[in-house]
């Protein structure tokens, strides 16, 4: 079997998704929901539009879509999120910590892209952020690190 990848993934027809099938993750705080200071497991900021319908048109289409919270690492912190889910008409979704090798995508504000097999950040013009932590060579100029936007 070849490893998953997005472009192999095959929409489910009937809505049954077992283990075994491509998914895409999707962070809940900061990326589905609006975030600006932690006040509990038992709030979850307002929906974030567009990507509420990016997720409903995946589901539409057949993709099996998980989301991926450090919530999940606590059991009593899982069914807030499917109540929050509930509310916004997700409901059903998976609330998941872990990734496994069927996680073809994971769509969140505090992931840094690297380019495969090579450490480095993929920075792009269309970037309107920097990250929220400064990478390794920001952080510790003294040190003399090698710079990751060297070729």
């Amino acid at each position: 079997m070849s490893s998953p990848t997005l472009s192999n993934i095959q929409p489910s027809t009937d809505g049954d998704f077992s283990d075994d099938v491509p998914w895409i993750g999707v962070d809940l705080d900061g990326t589905l929901a609006r975030f600006s200071t932690w006040r509990g497991f038992g709030h979850i900021g307002k929906p974030i539009k567009s990507m509420m319908e990016r997720v409903r048109n995946w589901q539409k289409e057949g993709y099996k879509v998980k989301i991926f919270t450090a919530r999940a690492s606590i059991p009593d912190a899982i069914p807030p999120v499917e109540k929050w889910l509930k509310k916004h008409k997700l409901a059903g979704l998976e609330v998941t910590n872990r990734k496994d090798f069927f996680m073809v995508e994971l769509w969140d504000d505090r992931c840094i892209q690297v380019v495969t097999n090579s450490g480095k950040p993929i920075r792009s013009p269309s970037v309107m952020a920097r990250p929220k932590v400064p990478l390794l060579e920001e952080a510790f100029p003294h040190e003399n690190r090698p710079s990751l936007a060297e070729n």
